[in-house]
């Protein structure tokens, strides 16, 4: 009778034990849920446009600031861009590579510093022939395979350009301008036209080009510093990449010739800029590079929107001297 008593018992305890058992978990799967419901994350709904920017060289502060600027529209607009390109330790350094891989990823849109190489235009005649509309930025090469152009006008930079030469130099003398070696540019030849317009009022300027053609078997520093020592009206040199102003400028140094060479250069840096505060670089023109950026990324926006963009969208250019430097300061 006990053993029968201790059997009951046992059996009793075990279904005890079962729906204690079945009871705890479903609290446990209550909690759980309900912690679950609060802390889900929701991932909101895809961005509506993708955009690839390529940048002539990403790691420059330049196109840093370019790509900031879009940023800060795309994040108003439910788009997202990325910036891709060579960078100074690259293996890849044309831009052409990076355009021909953007165009095979098929977003819905591409900002691009576009050059003048033939892969370049048939990367942009493919994109054309898939329906990806692309925003050259800068350079305006091959204008008729792009939506839109957003950047400096070239008249009016050699425009300022010829007239610092002259604010700088003079209205006697010889301006040397150091010409982008990585790539011929058709629009190089409009800036050029315009500086010579701009000191045109003055004969006795003289304004020449350097070139590879220019340099024959000669390293760049080479033969600048040949011309430097050689050339005794040359007053100015007019650098039109951050590389050659720091090139030219350490040579003027070295060759003890800084009191009678004015630098002037296109596009800042923080080595630049510390020149123009000692006074060795008399003037910097430098474009408003975010400006740029917000300006690119809304008119391919607006095109994606509504189909239509302005063909020829400017950014602002101004002058940076020691007393500019010095006023911002104050």
């Amino acid at each position: 009778m006990r053993v029968r008593r201790s059997t009951v018992l046992f059996i009793v305890l075990l279904i005890a034990t079962f729906w204690l058992i079945l009871y705890s978990s479903f609290l446990l799967l209550r909690v759980a849920s309900g912690a679950a419901a609060i802390g889900k994350i929701d991932p909101g709904e895809p961005m509506r446009w993708h955009l690839v920017m390529i940048g002539e060289r990403i790691d420059s502060p330049f196109w840093q600031e370019v790509f900031a600027g879009a940023l800060e529209i795309c994040s108003e607009r439910d788009a997202v861009v990325e910036l891709v390109g060579p960078a100074l330790d690259a293996d890849r350094k044309d831009t052409d590579e990076y355009l021909q891989y953007a165009v095979a990823a098929r977003p819905n849109g591409i900002l691009a510093f576009v050059d003048d190489r033939e892969e370049s235009l048939q990367a942009l005649e493919i994109a054309a022939l898939r329906g990806i509309p692309v925003i050259s930025l800068e350079n305006d090469a091959f204008p008729a395979n792009r939506q839109s152009f957003v950047g400096v006008s070239r008249y009016a930079l050699g425009n300022l350009l010829g007239g610092l030469v002259y604010t700088c130099g003079g209205a006697t003398g010889h301006a040397l301008v150091l010409l982008d070696e990585e790539s011929v540019r058709s629009s190089e030849s409009i800036m050029l036209s315009a500086i010579q317009d701009a000191v045109s009022s003055y004969p006795e300027i003289r304004v020449t080009a350097l070139d590879r053609n220019s340099m024959k078997d000669m390293s760049r520093d080479e033969f600048l510093r040949h011309r430097i020592l050689n050339d005794p009206d040359l007053d100015v040199i007019l650098c039109l990449t951050a590389e050659d102003t720091v090139l030219a400028t350490q040579a003027v140094i070295e060759l003890n010739q800084s009191s009678r060479i004015s630098i002037i250069a296109f596009r800042e840096s923080r080595e630049i800029l510390d020149y123009v505060r000692k006074g060795i670089i008399q003037a910097v023109v430098a474009v408003d590079a975010r400006q740029m950026g917000r300006k690119a990324a809304d008119a391919m926006l607006e095109y994606l929107e509504t189909g239509h963009s302005n063909d020829f969208v400017i950014t602002d250019l101004h002058v940076i001297t020691a007393d500019s430097l010095e006023r911002s300061r104050q």
